[in-house]
C-alpha cells in the first residue's frame, strides 16, 4: 500500500489526509513540531464533507516524526508559501529517490523551492479548486470543489502519473496539464481576486457575491489581475475568468478564503505570494492598479497589529 506524507495537515492537507484515510491509505501528517503531530494522531480529524455529515478520522493517521525516516511513495506540501523552504528541510529524511514531491500551495515562488530541494524529475507542480476550512484545530470542513490540476513535463511525468493516481484514489478530479505557468497564474489571479478582499470584510465567498458592492470589487480584482499577467506573458487557462469566478464562489457559499482564515487564528498571510507578484508585474509592464495596491497595504498593516 502506498504510504503518503502531507507536510502542513491544515485545511487543504488535512482534507487530503481525511480523504486519503477513509479511501483506506496510511498516512503520515508533518506539522509544526512532533507534539503538534502526536496530538493530532491522538485526537483525529473531526471531519465535516460536502453532505453535511461529520465523522472522525483516525484510524490511519500517524506521525511523521514518530514513524522512523522510512521513505514515502509521495509527498505532498501543503504550507503557507513562505514556509516552503524550511518545510522541504524537515521533510527531506523521508524524500526518496523515486517520492513524488507535490506542492499544492497558493502563490508563486514555491516551485523554485521545491525544485531546487529535490531536482525537477521528482517535483510536481498543482493547484488545486478546493473549499476547506479548518474550522478548529482538529476540526476540517471540506464546502466544495474537487478539481486539482497538477503540472506535468517530460521530466516529471512518472512522479505525476503517481500523484494524479493517489488523488484519483481519494475521489478528487485531477487534470494533468503541461502549461505550469498558466496554472500557477489562473490560481493567482482568482485568489488575488478574492482574498484580501474576503479576509478585510470577514466575508465568506458567498458574501462577496451575494452582496452586489463587494461583487463589484471582486471583479474589479480580477480585472486587474488578468490585464497584468497577460501584459506579463503569462497564459491563463480560462479566456472568460469573470464567469468561472461568479459562478465558482456561490458553490463554496460558507467558505472562508484562506486568508480570512489566516487573520481568524492571528497568523500571517500569503497576501505577499498572491497579491506581490502581480503588483512586480504591473510595475514592471507599467501597468496602471488601484484596488489590489490598496488591499494588499491595507493587510500589511492588519499583519503588523497581530
Amino acid at each position: 500500500m502506498p504510504r503518503i506524507l502531507v507536510v502542513g495537515p491544515g485545511a487543504i492537507g488535512g482534507a487530503l489526509t481525511c480523504r486519503w484515510v477513509e479511501a483506506g491509505r496510511e498516512v503520515l501528517v508533518m506539522g509544526r513540531t512532533a507534539a503538534s503531530e502526536r496530538a493530532l494522531v491522538r485526537h483525529g480529524f473531526e471531519f465535516t464533507g460536502t453532505s453535511g455529515t461529520t465523522r472522525l478520522i483516525k484510524r490511519g493517521l500517524a506521525s511523521a516524526r514518530a514513524s522512523g525516516k522510512t521513505t514515502v511513495d509521495a509527498a505532498f506540501f501543503c504550507v503557507k508559501n513562505h514556509q516552503t523552504g524550511l518545510a522541504a528541510k524537515a521533510a527531506r529524511p523521508w524524500i526518496g529517490p523515486e517520492t513524488a514531491v507535490v506542492g499544492l500551495q497558493n502563490g508563486v515562488g514555491q516551485e523554485k523551492v521545491l525544485r531546487r530541494a529535490f531536482g525537477p524529475r521528482r517535483t510536481v507542480i498543482g493547484i488545486c479548486y478546493i473549499a476547506a476550512d479548518r474550522t478548529a484545530p482538529y476540526a476540517i470542513s471540506h464546502n466544495g470543489g474537487k478539481d486539482v490540476h497538477l503540472a506535468a513535463t517530460a521530466a516529471n511525468r512518472a512522479a505525476a502519473r503517481t500523484a494524479s493516481s493517489l488523488l484519483s484514489a481519494a475521489g478528487w478530479s485531477v487534470t494533468l496539464d503541461a502549461d505550469e505557468d498558466a496554472l500557477l497564474w489562473t490560481k493567482l489571479c482568482f485568489n488575488a481576486a478574492g482574498n484580501p478582499l474576503g479576509a478585510l470584510c470577514g466575508a465568506s465567498n458567498g458574501e462577496l457575491t451575494r452582496d452586489p458592492a463587494l461583487r463589484e470589487l471582486v471583479v474589479g480584482c480580477l480585472r486587474e489581475a488578468v490585464k497584468t499577467a497577460r501584459a506579463d506573458g503569462h497564459k491563463l487557462l480560462y479566456a472568460d475568468m469573470e464567469s468561472v469566478i461568479v459562478k465558482s464562489y456561490p458553490n463554496d457559499s460558507k467558505q472562508r478564503n484562506s486568508m480570512l482564515q489566516d487573520l481568524s487564528a492571528g497568523r500571517r498571510t500569503e497576501v505577499d505570494a498572491i497579491v506581490g507578484p502581480i503588483l512586480a508585474a504591473a510595475r514592471r509592464r507599467r501597468v496602471p492598479l488601484s484596488l489590489l495596491p490598496k488591499l494588499h497595504g491595507f493587510l500589511k498593516r492588519l499583519e503588523a497589529s497581530l
